[in-house]
């Protein structure tokens, strides 16, 4: 594949901007924190004050006001009060009078789960994910539903406490004095097969967009439990609080991730580790799920040898080991399928190109945005991020200056920019579920990108979600959108709008068919040699829950 030596790129590398490089490493802003109010007084509240997060506030006991009265009950015991009341479970005995001060803080709407565990004020300091050992949890009926209650053979509490994390509810904790450790989960994985997806950023980067998080999403509506691993925390400057609920995805950060934990739970014969970042870290969990049974797809989405990609953790021999491990190659874009079949030394490499959600980017949402930017002419609009040295400003500024009656509506997380026509509004981040708010009403979708060897190997989801939402795509030449239909290509992007305009109305039925998910995940299967199961009729909720960063007061 023709591309940068590397070392000439060593010797660019200083020249690219700390903003691109910020891309895939921890974010400074958490995301996944959730907010917890820990019921104590007197020196105790100055202890959890000082030493814990800003997402953690203390509280008096009084303020949810007196206890319940709860009958006793023998351990472990599950006590359920009526078809709107709280779930109440014990992973080991704590009372009567425990259980009433446990059930007081679901007085308050605010609080969807209350906690009685080992838990102190430096262990909770240690991250945004709390170490609390729960011996006891009350959870508010909405919520109970919401995560699918108690996973089945949860004898811990492990997996509960982490479905209340994953959706991020605010807790309420009544802590035990000594030390503490996250319970590891035991219920067992069963179903129609386990995946785990190793990627490089979590399931809310990009708003939910990724490649990665949409495949998770894909076979979790196919009854597959999936497990979804993220190297690296987003690098976006706003946390949008996205949680993602589904009884059968589990996420994780890879420092977290415990392989032999999990194939301790699995009890599935189907297994597959879907790898998309080929680093160092990764090549361990990898190995590990490969020895175990699992049939391994190394699935090439970038040029990871690109400095502004991978240049600080990409090493050319650990990716010759993830091909060389893999049962089954992949990529997303048919240069890469040509760099893969090469340092394959001519194995079969499947193209699967990226798709669009065809649930979400369906029909015509009835949510107006307010910021969509008001008038009266066409309405452009690009979606995505906002970086790297492929993203073309000269032919954005140029699309705004052919066009001054026209609105660009720009989406993405926004860390400056040259200057640009009046006309040209940025949106800021938003959620991938409210794109569609957005396309609904564009008249052209724009791919904005420089034409090189980075661009040439990109598959670009925000063309095929513009598509499936009846929105022709106004783009340069790209090798992965030559031939699509309803994408208009030119070197000259303001003559690709221009023709984009003019184009006969799109079959956006016909769009969500052909580049679905659901296709896509059709080849990675044929590419196994197995056959894509149907649908189960359940679906991933996506939450907005943004972690309250409180300013040290108490709240």
């Amino acid at each position: 594949m023709a591309s940068l030596s590397r070392p000439l790129k060593r010797l660019v590398r200083p020249l690219v901007p700390e903003r691109i490089l910020r891309r895939f490493r921890p974010a400074a802003l958490p995301g996944g924190a959730v907010n917890i109010d820990v019921v104590v007084t007197g020196t105790d509240a100055a202890a959890w004050e000082a030493q814990t997060p800003d997402t953690v506030r203390t509280v008096d006991p009084g303020r949810y006001g007196e206890p319940a009265e709860v009958p006793g009950a023998r351990h472990p015991a599950s006590r359920d009060f009526g078809a709107s009341g709280p779930v109440l479970i014990e992973a080991r005995p704590i009372g009567p009078d425990r259980r009433g001060a446990l059930l007081a803080p679901l007085n308050d709407p605010a609080i969807g789960a209350a906690i009685v565990g080992a838990a102190t004020p430096a262990g909770l300091s240690t991250g945004t994910t709390p170490i609390i050992e729960p011996h006891a949890i009350a959870v508010t009926r909405q919520v109970w539903e919401e995560i699918s209650g108690l996973p089945a053979g949860d004898a811990t509490l492990g997996g509960l406490y982490a479905r209340l994390l994953q959706g991020g509810h605010r807790l309420a904790l009544l802590p035990t004095p000594g030390p503490a450790a996250i319970p590891p989960r035991v219920d067992p994985i069963t179903g129609m097969g386990t995946v785990v997806v190793l990627a490089a950023v979590p399931l809310a980067d990009v708003g939910g967009g990724f490649r990665g998080a949409q495949i998770a999403m894909e076979l979790c509506r196919r009854g597959f439990h999936v497990i979804y691993v993220a190297e690296y925390g987003s690098g976006h400057s706003v946390d949008l609080g996205l949680r993602f609920v589904h009884p059968r995805l589990e996420e994780y950060r890879l420092a977290e991730f415990d392989p032999a934990a999990l194939l301790a739970r699995v009890e599935t014969d189907l297994r597959i580790a879907l790898v998309e970042i080929p680093s160092p870290p990764v090549w361990g969990a990898t190995r590990r799920l490969s020895r175990s049974g699992f049939q391994v797809i190394y699935d090439l989405i970038d040029d990871w040898s690109d400095e502004a990609l991978g240049g600080w953790w990409y090493q050319s021999g650990v990716e010759d080991e993830f091909i060389s491990a893999a049962d089954t190659l992949t990529a997303s874009a048919r240069l890469l399928v040509r760099y893969l079949e090469e340092r394959s030394g001519g194995r079969p490499v499947a193209y699967v190109p990226n798709g669009v959600n065809q649930n979400m980017f369906s029909g015509s949402p009835t949510e107006v945005p307010a910021d969509i930017p008001p008038g009266d002419g066409p309405l452009i609009s690009y979606h995505g991020s906002l970086y790297g040295d492929w993203f073309d400003w000269d032919a954005l500024r140029a699309v705004g200056e052919a066009f001054p009656q026209a609105r660009l509506q720009i989406i993405g997380d926004e860390h400056g920019h040259p200057p640009v026509p009046p006309n040209v509004h940025f949106l800021g981040l938003k959620p991938q579920f409210q794109l569609p708010w957005y396309l609904a009403r564009a008249d052209v979708s724009l791919v904005p990108f420089k034409l090189n060897d980075t661009t040439h190997a990109v598959s670009p989801l925000k063309a095929y979600e513009s598509l499936a939402m009846g929105v022709p795509v106004a783009a340069p030449p790209l090798e992965p959108l030559v031939g699509v239909e309803g994408t208009y290509l030119d070197e000259d992007l303001p003559r690709a709008v221009a023709a984009a305009l003019a184009a006969p109305p799109l079959d956006a039925d016909e769009a969500r068919a052909a580049h679905g998910w659901a296709e896509r995940a059709g080849r990675l299967f044929a590419a196994l040699g197995r056959t894509l199961p149907g649908p189960d009729g359940t679906d991933i909720a996506v939450r907005e829950r943004p972690a309250v960063h409180y300013d040290g007061s108490g709240g």
